[in-house]
């Protein structure tokens, strides 16, 4: 019972400070520190369920707005876990971004109607998912290597804005062209 405790206290410290602002090596919009693999399950699941309530509100604007945030977060979570067990992560933050684009793309087609493509998206979508797991699994080294960082968040808000844009242009691609069938 007392690891349990000390799970529910370690997400109740990390949430205080993204909220107030205490310790920039914990916070979750923070590219700095390290995350061990519960505060990495806890963080990833928090994350994960406010996406899809504001998914479900299902107003176009809040959740393009709310995604781009979350999906900053998500990336600063992986690269903190990366470096928890000794990785750079540009793999995983590759990986990361493909699955946060689609997931959004995947969002719009469903909003416009897109019944053809929205199937097949989500089942590669599934897939993708159950590859995503494996940083929160890798167990962490005795020791992080905390210079350890990854090539592509040398400027992260500019790479998330560049993946936003991205995710733009598929939408609107897909949009536009729906009557190809790709897959």
């Amino acid at each position: 019972m007392a690891k349990k405790d000390n799970f529910f206290s370690e997400m109740y410290l990390f949430w205080r400070n993204v909220f107030c602002g205490n310790d920039k090596m914990t916070s979750v919009f923070s590219f700095t520190g390290t995350l061990n693999r519960s505060l990495g399950w806890g963080t990833a699941v928090i994350l994960s369920f406010l996406l899809q309530s504001i998914t479900w509100l299902n107003i176009e604007i809040i959740t393009y707005l709310s995604s781009f945030i979350i999906f900053y977060c998500i990336l600063a979570l992986t690269q903190k876990r990366c470096r928890d067990f000794g990785s750079s992560g540009t793999f995983w933050i590759i990986f990361v971004s493909i699955v946060m684009l689609l997931e959004i793309l995947i969002y719009f087609l469903n909003i416009h109607g897109m019944i053809t493509l929205y199937p097949k998206l989500q089942q590669y979508e599934k897939i993708l998912y159950c590859f995503l797991i494996i940083p929160l699994l890798i167990p962490s080294k005795p020791k992080p290597d905390l210079t350890l960082r990854s090539p592509l968040l040398k400027y992260p808000l500019l790479y998330v804005v560049i993946c936003w844009i991205l995710a733009i242009i598929a939408t609107f691609l897909v949009n536009h062209y729906a009557d190809i069938n790709v897959f």
